[in-house]
């Protein structure tokens, strides 16, 4: 009977990672229509001239992609799963002895560099772009994904706009509206409960008065 031989461990490994990932893994398919040539070209006027060695945007962009085309949610997990598994390493151009970046960083750079740049978006545009061209997008229709909530409105208790009083209306709020509408420099106009559709344009005066 066999057994593996565990005496000495082997110093020197012929060992190439094309070979290890098989022809139908979906990281191959993946990467024969993703061209990402242009990401180092856009996104070199957020990065600084000077200072350590950046991480390669390429690779984020691949990790991410993989983190979406595998349900992996987690930065931590992508990057664990992205060490250890094989065709992960292929598909995002690392050498089995290349070091995946750290979760901090890839979350850094991810929310800092790549949300100011717009990179995700570009990204979109040109799959979809790509999805075009190869005649698997039509453009005629598309398709939303949504829930559909209740809005919590007493239409009984609101207030017709011919009946307000905006003297009186101010003072008839809480003692908390009026601290936080006072806190924000904000002058309270208009009674609640509202009409969604009303207390939608009461906040957005709120809005327009804060940034003033």
């Amino acid at each position: 009977m066999g057994r593996l031989n565990h005496d000495q461990e082997q110093f020197f490994y012929s060992f190439r990672l094309d070979e290890a990932v098989p022809d139908d893994h979906p990281v191959r398919e993946i990467a024969a229509v993703l061209d990402l040539s242009w990401v180092h070209s856009e996104l070199a006027p957020y990065y600084p001239r000077l200072g350590r060695p950046s991480i390669d945007p390429v690779l984020m962009i691949r990790m991410l992609i993989v983190g979406y085309v595998f349900a992996i949610r987690s930065e931590r997990t992508l990057c664990r799963d992205v060490r250890v598994n094989l065709a992960y390493r292929w598909f995002c151009g690392l050498s089995i002895e290349d070091k995946v970046p750290d979760h901090s960083a890839f979350s850094r750079a991810r929310n800092e560099r790549f949300r100011d740049s717009g990179i995700f978006r570009s990204v979109f545009e040109r799959v979809v772009g790509a999805c075009i061209k190869a005649g698997l997008v039509g453009g005629e229709g598309f398709a939303v994904d949504a829930s559909l909530i209740v809005a919590d409105a007493n239409k009984q208790r609101s207030t017709p706009d011919s009946q307000w009083n905006r003297e009186l209306d101010a003072q008839a709020v809480s003692r908390a509206t009026k601290e936080y509408l006072k806190s924000r420099h904000v002058r309270c106009t208009r009674p609640y409960p509202l009409y969604p559709r009303k207390r939608t344009c009461a906040l957005r005066q709120a809005t327009s008065a804060l940034g003033e």
